[in-house]
Formats: C-alpha cells, structure tokens, sequence
C-alpha cells in the first residue's frame, strides 16, 4: 500500500474513533443502546428502506427524530463496473476502485446526537473518451475533451460529520462536508484534474402539536484546476471546448502543448419540512436550489468562456403506519448554459453574453416498503414506479434532443438473526423502457454526430435490471461485530448490451 493511502486510511479511522467514547460518557445514552450489535443493524437496515427515510438524511435537524440507535462501522470496499459497450462514453466502459469507509450515528443523551463520516478511495476508469474534466455529471455539456481518451487513475477523500441539539421547543443543527479529488493519466493526452467541494447545512426545527416544522439552508463552494498536457511535441490531438449538443467553442480549442481551464462553483438550496415526532404519520418536504459553474480559459486572462447554472425544485411526501410506508415525489430540473462573446483584440475581454443551452428534466415516481417478521426472521418488499423526460436544445446551430424513461422496480430481503450471527439475502428486479425520443444534429461533423446518435440510442433502449447480495455478520467479545457482504447488479440492453456491477465489503461494526 502506497504511503499516502495507508496515511489516509489512518486519518479516517482516527477522525470517528473519538465518537463512540464520547457517547459512552453520558450514561444515559450507554442505557439506550443495551441492544446487542445485531439488532441495532438490523434495525438501522430496516429504517433506510422505508419510504420515509430520505426526511431524515435530508436534513441534519431531523437527526434528533431519527430512530436509529447507535452504531458505527468500518469498512474496505470495493467496486467493479464492466460494459461491453459505453452507455456514456465520458464515464468510461468500467472501473474499478477500492476504499476505506467509516461512518459512525451516535446519541449523546435524550436532547443531543453527533454523526460522521469519511473515505478514502482510489481506482481506476477504463476507455474514457469525450471527457477530460472530472465530476462530468455536474459540469456537462461545457467540458473539455477529445476523441482519443484512454485509462483514468482516481482519488477522492472525503469527510463531513454533523452535530444536533434539541433546546426547548427548537431543534438546531449543523453539518459540514468537504471532497477533495484528483484524476489524471500518464499517456498523452494527459489530463490532471483536481477538485475541491464544501458543503454545509444549518437546520432549525420547532415542535407544532404532533408535528416538527424544519427549515434548512444549505451552501456549497467548488472548485476545479484542470491541465491537459501532451509530452509528444507532434501532438495531433485536439483539445475541444465543447458546449451543447456537440457544438466546440473553436476560440479555445487546439493543439497547445498545455490546456488550463479552471471551474469555479457556488451554490445554495433552502427547504421546508414537516414531519411526526415519531416514526408513524405524514411527512412532505419541498426544496429548491441553484448552483452556478463558471469555466474559465486560463492561458489569456482567465476569460470566462462560459457559465452553467442550474436549478432544480422538488417536492415529497410520504406517509408510515407500523410496518409499511408510501412515498412520492416530483422534480423539475434546468441546466442553462450562457457562452461569452469576446472582443478580436487578443485581449479577450467579454463584451457579450448569450444563453445557447438549456436542459429542462422531469422526474417523478412512487414507492412502498412493507416488512413483517417471523420469530428471527424479517421480510420485506419494495416496489416502485419512475418516470423522466429530458429536453435538451442548442440555440444556433439549432439541436435538441430528447430522452425518457418509464419503469418500475421490484426488491425484497429475508434476514435471519441467530444469537450470535445474522444474515440477510436480497433480490430485485426492475424494467425500464423509453416511450419517446427525437434527435436533432444538423451541421454536426460527422465524428461527433456519430458519437451523440450512439450514445443517444444506448440511454433511450430497454433496460432490464436485475440484483442480488447477500450479507454474513458475526458478533464478537463485547460490542463488536464483523461482517461481510457482496451484490452483483448487471444490466441488459436493448441489442444484447450488458454492463455489470459488482461489490464487495469487509468490516466491523460496533
């Protein structure tokens, strides 16, 4: 193991340590938790499959109503991901990557709970092509590229922790999360990215009769250094700005000896939501937020080539009694992109600025738990229902394309806790198909228009969704607990296309 690995794995293991000795000071939170290791992981799996589960992730103040009890974990990871053919070329034909984990949930006492988290994750992505920027999802379509491509080296650390305090009627917390990242490769082209994210929530509750009101403010800061270099001097390669459906900016594409580009992002959400003071009842949450992405050419003054920003408003509601909950929502997404016109000068200072993109999605879905027990043995099932429309348009040349996706998923797990094991067996199975889709391309070259057909093609194909995983843990001395567990989840493509994706996991729980 590399030196930098090893330190890194240390710093996450020793950022948690502190937690569960913390907690053990408050004698009250020591009786709470007498349940043995087993139980409180199975009862934390049990709570993260309901319908309602996501009201309590989404904001730090409704950690205090969280029924969870104390656990934490530590854990090596990894994944696998291998497809005959790229569904989306900028993400490459597969990867693999491996990791440590820790995430530790803990209760202080009756009004105080602390929780935190962190990683260490380095890997490996195969035949990325179209693609030299990192954190392609957020970025897209204004990245830098070209069609050669090749291997990707990854590494991400990670860490964010939380704190919640019940005063009175109110309940206040806060949250912190920061993402350092890096991918590069050394074969010509060679691109070096690397990547700063920080985030931090605030939450405040207060008790309304048999419900909490919650508001939530959260606030993010990115940024992306970006250099693509080439060690041949008759590189024929070219770098290309790209911007919506394929269009370049043709100002700052070409074939230097080095490309600077650098991404700097801001953003922010607000939120309301209400939810029961205990598990049972209804729960509905809005939220609305915006991000804004600026790209800079960084080689002439840093001009600003382009911004993207993007919105996005959402809406939840679901309801629990007992053993089963229902859950819905609906979304609406934009991604506006605005390209800079620069004077002839060489200066290149902006004199204009144009909107050209716009990506409007919509999304909505639906789904149920149901769980019962018998004696040691727990069942569930999950069934679901999705649905989205993507519109993409590019001003001039004018292009759209349009995508969708409607199906439905079925998952269920039996678990069978023993005195001193527990193990748990999941299956699902989900279909997805694609009622609708155009695409546009006029005056596209033909590289590209090739490119932007296929991969059009592949995300608008029937899917069939299988998955299975199975988990083993045995109790230790004491409050310990270690497990293993596996999943493998492929998927099958219209035209005989497969991808898999395989897991696997080691570690302890205490």
């Amino acid at each position: 193991m590399r030196p930098d690995a090893m330190k890194a794995a240390l710093l996450t293991i020793l950022f948690l340590l502190p937690l569960p000795a913390a907690a053990r000071t408050d004698s009250t939170a020591f009786r709470r938790d007498t349940a043995g290791i087993s139980e409180r992981a199975s009862l934390a799996e049990a709570e993260a499959e309901h319908a309602t589960a996501r009201f309590y992730e989404a904001s730090p103040a409704a950690a205090l109503r969280r029924p969870n009890r104390s656990l934490s974990q530590l854990a090596v990871r990894m994944n696998l991901r291998r497809e005959e053919e790229a569904r989306l070329q900028p993400l490459g034909d597969g990867a693999l990557d491996g990791g440590f984990y820790a995430e530790s949930f803990r209760r202080l006492d009756d009004r105080s709970v602390v929780w935190a988290d962190a990683r260490y994750v380095r890997g490996n992505r195969r035949n990325v092509r179209w693609n030299s920027t990192a954190d392609y999802l957020l970025l897209y379509p204004y990245i830098v590229a070209d069609s050669v491509g090749g291997d990707l080296t990854t590494e991400e650390y990670a860490f964010g922790g939380g704190y919640a305090r019940r005063i009175g009627r109110f309940d206040i917390a806060l949250r912190g999360d920061y993402r350092a990242a890096q991918e590069y490769r050394q074969v010509d082209p060679r691109p070096h990215n690397v990547v700063s994210d920080f985030t931090v929530r605030l939450g405040a509750g207060m008790e309304l009769g048999r419900s909490v009101l919650i508001l939530d403010l959260r606030g993010r800061l990115y940024k992306q250094n970006s250099r693509i270099s080439f060690f041949n001097e008759t590189n024929t390669v070219r770098e290309l700005f790209m911007a919506g459906l394929g269009s370049i900016l043709q100002r700052y594409s070409g074939k230097s000896g080095s490309t600077l580009t650098a991404y700097t992002g801001r953003g922010y959400a607000v939120a309301a939501q209400l939810m029961p003071h205990r598990p049972e009842g209804w729960y509905a949450r809005a939220e609305y937020s915006r991000f804004t992405t600026d790209r800079n050419y960084r080689p002439n003054n840093s001009i600003p080539v382009s911004t993207l920003r993007t919105q996005r408003g959402e809406a939840h509601v679901a309801y629990r009694a007992g053993r089963w909950s229902l859950g819905a929502y609906a979304a609406r997404s934009q991604r506006l992109g605005i390209e800079m016109v620069a004077d002839r000068t060489g200066q290149g200072t902006p004199v204009d600025r144009q909107a050209m993109y716009e990506n409007r999605i919509w999304q909505a879905g639906a789904e149920a738990t149901v769980e019962w027990r018998r004696g040691n043995r727990r069942y569930a099932l999950r069934p679901g229902v999705e649905w989205q429309q993507s519109a993409a348009e590019y001003l001039w040349p004018a292009r759209e394309m349009t995508l969708s996706r409607l199906g439905g998923s079925l998952r269920g797990h039996a678990e069978w806790l023993f005195a001193r094991w527990r193990f748990k067996a999941s299956l699902g199975i989900g279909c997805y198909g694609a009622p609708s889709g155009t695409l546009s391309l006029p005056g596209l070259a033909d590289y590209l228009a090739e490119y932007l057909t296929g991969t059009a093609e592949r995300l608008n194909s029937r899917t069939l969704a299988p998955e299975a995983g199975f988990r083993a843990e045995r109790r230790l001395r004491g409050r310990t607990a270690c497990f293993a567990e596996a999943g493998w989840s492929p998927r099958l493509y219209e035209g005989g296309l497969a991808e898999h994706n395989l897991t696997a996991a080691c570690g302890f729980l205490f």
